[in-house]
């Protein structure tokens, strides 16, 4: 029990610094007007290669931290998944939101909603080891929803600048970093 009381702040603070850290590199490389790649890649390939590498650089600091804590375990296919759901999340959110609304405030909200909805589906497979039941996904995918909610009006809100993206990503963290502490309390008790 005393392991999970001192895992538990680790693996938060882990999960904030290294999900800015996979934000920031991911939005430099595959942001979709300004990223490396889309800039070298002209075209629509050029921004779902950028999108599969920002999914996958967030991925890849969100595996590392979940790889050292005991309290949820997750393979490597957390990368795979992560680029996946935020490249989906991404190409749909940005077909759809201004299809749905003009309004530039509520349009981070429906992009947030697609993120989420995208990133929590497609992850909730990597991270619950066996089939999961259907209230686990639920669980997870609302959380996602609302921290992506929340990210990505403030990334509306500032125009998508690279200075706010640091902050977007502590934003999402510190949402689906409680959300994982919470949901893993919630599967030891079942």
């Amino acid at each position: 029990m005393m392991k999970n009381l001192t895992s538990r702040p680790r693996f938060f603070i882990e999960w904030l610094v290294l999900n800015v850290i996979g934000f920031t590199l991911g939005s430099l490389h595959g942001a979709t007007t300004d990223g490396f790649i889309p800039t070298i890649i002209p075209g629509m390939i050029g921004v779902i290669l950028g999108d599969l590498v920002f999914g996958g650089m967030i991925g890849f600091v969100q595996y590392l931290a979940l790889s050292r804590t005991p309290l949820l375990s997750v393979t490597s296919a957390w990368i795979l998944a992560t680029s996946l759901g935020f490249t989906l999340g991404a190409r749909s959110g940005a077909f759809f939101t201004f299809r749905i609304t003009q309004d530039w405030t509520l349009a981070g909200v429906v992009f947030g909603v697609f993120m989420g909805a995208s990133v929590g589906l497609v992850t909730a497979f990597a991270l619950f080891r066996k089939l999961p039941s259907a209230r686990h996904i639920l669980i997870w995918v609302g959380i996602c929803i609302l921290a992506w909610i929340i990210g990505e009006s403030i990334a509306f809100a500032a125009h998508f600048s690279l200075r706010t993206v640091p902050l977007v990503a502590l934003a999402i963290a510190v949402i689906t970093g409680v959300g994982l502490i919470l949901l893993q309390s919630h599967l030891q008790t079942e």
